[in-house]
């Protein structure tokens, strides 16, 4: 459903003070999203994996202190990478459903008439 021109007006002001107020807050929550970091957490995961896998093997021919702690970082990023890539698969974006005679509707339409009324 389009914004209205008031709605983008009010918006515009608001997103224009925000940048007055906070820039660097902006260019943060502008450049990064939750899907984003989400990933970024995997592949740093993926690469504690890798890691803790040679360092598994390594250690072994080292020191048996090594080796299990090799495979402990192994253990914690795959369980790491794991949680991470279920949560990422339970987040795709669904666009949310709207009866075409819901409550929620007939709300919209009457603010909608009376902010074409007021201006």
């Amino acid at each position: 459903m389009p914004l209205s021109d008031h709605e983008q007006r009010i918006l515009a002001d608001i997103e224009a003070r925000l940048r007055a107020d906070d820039p660097r807050f902006v260019d943060t929550v502008g450049s990064t999203t939750v899907l984003r970091h989400a990933r970024r957490r995997l592949k740093f995961a993926g690469l504690g994996a890798v890691v803790g896998f040679a360092l598994l093997f390594v250690g072994l021919q080292v020191h048996l202190v090594w080796g299990l702690l090799g495979f402990g970082l192994t253990l914690a990023s795959v369980y790491q990478g794991l949680i991470l890539a279920k949560r990422l698969a339970g987040t795709q974006p669904s666009r949310p459903r709207v009866a075409a005679g819901g409550a929620l509707q007939r709300y919209l339409d009457a603010a909608r008439r009376r902010e074409d009324d007021q201006g």
